[in-house]
């Protein structure tokens, strides 16, 4: 199945390359097999396949700014 496919299927627009979110870990979409989007996770060297209604793209968790450490004057 192709990302035009899935995008038909389940309403989700993927792109090779995309930057997502599944099940709370981070990874790069590298391509499709029916009907899942594959993903490979950061650390890792193998994509395997995700739901497409279970990956966010864009979604990277937030993390807090950490404040300034006081200068010792």
């Amino acid at each position: 199945m192709s990302f035009e496919q899935i995008r038909l299927r389940f309403g989700r627009s993927f792109h090779r390359g995309d930057r997502v979110v599944c099940e709370g870990r981070l990874g790069t979409i590298t391509g499709t097999t029916y009907p899942h989007v594959r993903v490979r996770f950061d650390g890792r060297q193998i994509s395997v396949p995700c739901d497409p209604c279970e990956v966010h793209v864009g979604a990277a968790p937030k993390i807090a700014p950490s404040a300034p450490e006081p200068q010792n004057s």
